[in-house]
């Protein structure tokens, strides 16, 4: 078989991706789970760097929540189970995993559906504050047009608006909307 599972050693496995990208908290947690089941479900993919040492492929979370297990509990959590790629058919190997991680979790789809996702709702928030704005200028305007103009000039009197006192009923309000506006 070009794809043999075995028991490996944690400390025997090293991981290209950062501990520090993952949550202590969910790899705790998932720690005390591999110690209760004595194994993990979702067994690690690794690559041969040499007769002591592998490298993960795929599954980086469960090889920290396998090295959280180690430190909780040393002599339960010493081995993982994984699979072992052939050094010969790597590539295919890779190429694989790929897909089936792909398909399986629709990463690129979920992120790419997430980013246009995000878009729309910006876009969509961004129209309902100018909507609002709409409808504060339309309600803003409806009362001030139910004042009468010495009201009317009293508010252009205290928002300081220039030649207040010869402007009509219509400059005052569209005078007392801009200034609201600015």
């Amino acid at each position: 078989m070009k794809l043999s599972n075995s028991f490996i050693a944690v400390k025997k496995i090293s991981s290209p991706v950062l501990r520090s990208q993952f949550s202590e908290d969910k790899l705790t947690q998932t720690a005390e789970l591999i110690l209760k089941v004595e194994g993990i479900i979702n067994p690690l993919i690794l690559r041969i760097i040499n007769a002591q040492s592998y490298e993960v492929v795929d599954g980086h979370f469960e090889y920290y929540a396998a090295a959280r297990a180690k430190e909780i509990d040393p002599q339960k959590g010493e081995y993982i189970g994984a699979f072992v790629i052939d050094p010969d058919n790597e590539e295919v190997l890779q190429k694989q995993i790929e897909l089936i991680r792909k398909r399986e979790f629709g990463n690129n789809d979920v992120i790419e559906n997430l980013e246009s996702l995000t878009a729309q709702i910006t876009e969509l928030a961004e129209s309902v504050k100018k909507i609002e704005m709409i409808l504060n200028d339309k309600q803003e305007e409806t009362k001030l047009k139910k004042l009468t103009v010495p009201q009317l000039r009293e508010r252009a009197k205290q928002q300081k608006i220039a030649g207040y006192s010869k402007m009509n009923k219509d400059k005052l309000i569209t005078a007392i909307n801009n200034n609201l506006k600015s």
